[in-house]
């Protein structure tokens, strides 16, 4: 059984089949006005990805590319398709994905290494997001 991956980041249906824990595709940067530039975007994208078990808050992002909050959150919309607190969140379950598959860590232990409060957090996060349970996404991949 496959799993799916219902992504705020397409534009067309929201279903995306095959998802296997790979990164969320991010779409390629708009540097029309208002958009972040290609290279914010990038330093954005890392700096997310090196922090996801810290608190990632708006104002630390917009601080780490020098934009005020409400510029930068038009500006990361404009240019990923989705608001910076979205994507934060695809890539906390993307990478619990990852997590999952390499090992039999607990759910718990991989929710909170992952930037997540508790695990019903984790879980009603993942359900929004795959459209099932992360243990039932867990068995259905092995």
């Amino acid at each position: 059984m496959q799993a799916t991956l219902i992504s705020p980041l397409s534009k067309a249906p929201p279903v995306r089949p095959g998802y296997h824990a790979a990164a969320l595709p991010l779409p390629a940067a708009d540097e029309g006005k208002g958009a972040l530039a290609a290279w914010q975007v990038r330093q954005l994208t890392a700096h997310i990805d090196a922090n996801l078990c810290a608190t990632l808050r708006t104002t630390h992002l917009a601080a780490t590319v020098g934009l005020s909050v409400s510029h930068f959150s038009r500006a990361f919309k404009n240019a990923v398709g989705v608001p910076a607190r979205v994507y934060v969140l695809c890539r906390r379950v993307a990478a619990a994905c990852e997590a999952m598959l390499a090992g039999d860590e607990p759910l718990t232990h991989i929710a909170h290494a992952h930037g997540f409060c508790d695990q019903s957090h984790f879980s009603r996060a993942f359900q929004m997001l795959v459209g099932m349970g992360p243990q039932a996404w867990r068995r259905s991949q092995r």
